[in-house]
């Protein structure tokens, strides 16, 4: 038996790196809204936890959208016994420069196509000197504290890099690059070994950076819709990478965000590593329960079969495709 909590808020908590992180009221009201969102891909017989309850297993095996000392702290108030994970060593792989490491390990791995330019990682705002870029805080969550700094002057982009730098110590600095779609490669990490998943298709909000939704279907048409040349090389390749960089030191889901760009519909497949369960594996989850449709999780009330219990701030949806 399982007890599955939903946390969002977890790599925001990892960013604070304090066991009693309390989020803002609208991240508050975001995980209150999809609190029973895991019933999507839990079992009979497992627990979805509220952490205000005691839980009626406390041996039951702890199951969060994300591990942090907060998460640990949750599921403790619960009652909840563990095992718990080495908190602090998922709280540093989560932080953005394991992208770089990803990048470094895939560069051996003597892939068909040329990788796109590695990102880097900077604590001086003078190492900025192009607005043709991302700057993305080392801890943050569904798109938040990534800004895309193209339509700005360059000093601005530079007052938005001192103020993650001052919050987190450093930023994050990636080539814009000329984006086609979104996808994600899902894995999970089980006694020291990576397995591939399954390929999340999703798409962004309006605010470009911020997660929308998820197309729901089988893999062959996810593959055929992104039509990227090498992905299988590039499954392959990352699996291995995340088999050194991931698998010794984490136990769990998964996601590694990609996009495919330019004309020839080449993959960057290095924009992020999540080091948690993500919109992607409940994606999964649907697809197999109610076949093909849009997965979407928008502001307010939305229509469509609702996935959580109607709430006025956030509605999670699925919306069947013939």
């Amino acid at each position: 038996m399982k007890a599955f909590l939903f946390n969002p808020e977890n790599d925001l908590a990892l960013a604070s790196g304090m066991a009693n992180y309390t989020p803002s009221a609208p991240v508050r009201r975001f995980k209150e809204a999809l609190a029973q969102l895991p019933r999507w891909y839990a079992d009979d017989g497992d627990i979805i936890l509220n952490p205000d309850i005691a839980a009626s297993n406390p041996e039951a095996i702890p199951d969060p959208w994300g591990w942090s000392a907060d998460a640990v702290r949750q599921f403790k108030k619960a009652g909840i016994q563990g095992p718990f994970p080495d908190v602090e060593m998922i709280r540093n792989l989560s932080h953005r420069r394991s992208s770089i490491k990803l990048h470094e390990l895939l560069q051996k791995a003597n892939l068909p196509y040329e990788l796109s330019p590695k990102p880097c990682e900077s604590s001086d705002v003078n190492d900025i000197s192009t607005n043709r870029i991302f700057l993305k805080a080392p801890w943050s969550c569904t798109g938040r504290g990534v800004v895309d700094c193209s339509q700005m002057p360059v000093e601005r982009v530079r007052e938005i890099a001192s103020g993650i730098i001052r919050r987190q110590g450093s930023v994050m600095i990636e080539p814009k690059l000329p984006k086609n779609q979104d996808f994600a490669l899902l894995f999970e990490s089980t006694d020291g070994k990576i397995a591939f998943k399954g390929i999340s298709y999703f798409f962004t909000a309006s605010t470009a950076t911020a997660y929308g939704g998820n197309f729901c279907a089988s893999q062959d048409e996810i593959r055929t819709k992104l039509n990227a040349p090498f992905l299988d090389q590039t499954i392959s390749a990352v699996t291995e990478a995340l088999n050194a960089l991931i698998a010794p030191h984490y136990s769990g889901p998964l996601g590694v965000d990609m996009i495919t760009y330019g004309p020839e519909n080449l993959i960057c497949p290095t924009i992020e590593i999540n080091l948690r369960r993500t919109m992607g594996f409940v994606a999964l989850a649907l697809y197999e329960r109610l076949g093909r449709g849009i997965f979407q999780i928008t502001p307010g009330e939305s229509t469509g079969l609702q996935l959580v219990d109607p709430n006025p701030y956030f509605s999670a949806t699925f919306n069947p495709l013939p």
